[in-house]
């Protein structure tokens, strides 16, 4: 069995809270592993389409059946992944989920952090020029999206904003069905189901970060058990989040250039005024009046 929808990003827009919003419909299926990544990571796509396809085992007579993998849409790092699904699957619908650019590069960086590894450099503002393909350049929703635009049609292509989704969600799942042709009206079994949250969660301190370069230090901590060294690691090595991070005002404007001109042809081209997001506010995005909603939201 093949899917016949995909959310395909972008990461910290809400995505796991939608998804599972999908998921209580009757007539969606959204499968169990939300993120196989298939299509995105070679070593996933290596495993073939009967694999894949056997993830959709568990939709039944669903009428819609999709997945979200937000690698999918971060050319940058993952260049085959359009390419890929055109070849499987050219009548897809597509469901893409955007915010505040520089709010979500805030969000994700937080949770790339939340994670425990080293997926992101430590430093905030190193992290956007070493891992500015995750960060930075995902952020750049137009060239995204155009990827794909190259491909499908505009009716088959389902733009969700973080901030509609924050302020109504009821209108916006309502969209949403209405787009997969699936009945609108149908309640939902936990309409308040909120998910993929940081908040509370811990991170690894930056003296911990820099001690996992050193190849001595990791040879070290394997011949710690796991038993005294998890518990001893949480508590010496980890730390809350607290708040968001920093911007250098340099960064802050660099960024900006980098976003801008794709931002505002992204605006424009799905009816939002020029001045929906502002990129080079002093404040970050979640200072601008969604602080109460992205804690709401675990973003």
């Amino acid at each position: 069995m093949k899917p016949n929808y995909m959310v395909i990003g972008a990461a910290k827009c809400a995505t796991t809270t939608i998804c599972n919003h999908l998921r209580q419909h009757p007539d969606v299926c959204l499968i169990a592993c939300k993120e196989p990544h298939f299509f995105s990571r070679d070593e996933v796509y290596a495993r073939g389409f009967d694999w894949y396809e056997s993830l959709y085992d568990e939709a039944g007579d669903k009428k819609m059946r999709g997945e979200g993998s937000n690698t999918y849409t971060v050319k940058e790092l993952f260049p085959e992944t359009v390419s890929r699904i055109v070849s499987y699957a050219p009548d897809l619908k597509l469901i893409y989920l955007v915010r505040d650019p520089i709010s979500r590069i805030e969000s994700f960086w937080l949770q790339k952090r939340a994670n425990g590894g080293e997926g992101v450099h430590y430093d905030f503002n190193t992290a956007l020029h070493l891992n500015r393909h995750w960060l930075v350049d995902a952020s750049n929703y137009w060239q995204q999206i155009n990827a794909y635009r190259a491909h499908f049609p505009d009716e088959r292509i389902h733009i969700i904003f973080y901030e509609d989704f924050k302020a109504n969600p009821d209108a916006v799942m309502r969209h949403c069905f209405e787009f997969l042709d699936v009945d609108p009206d149908v309640p939902l079994a936990n309409p308040n189901l909120y998910m993929g949250s940081t908040s509370g969660k811990r991170v690894p301190r930056n003296t911990l970060s820099r001690l996992r370069s050193v190849s001595m230090f990791r040879k070290a901590v394997k011949l710690i058990p796991e038993s005294v060294r998890n518990p001893l690691k949480k508590r010496l090595f980890f730390r809350k989040i607290e708040g968001r991070p920093q911007w250098d005002a340099k960064n802050r404007e660099w960024v900006a250039d980098i976003l801008e001109a794709d931002t505002r042809k992204f605006l424009e081209y799905y009816g939002k005024p020029a001045d929906f997001w502002n990129l080079r506010s002093s404040e970050s995005g979640s200072k601008r009046g969604s602080d109460a909603v992205a804690k709401t939201l675990g973003v």
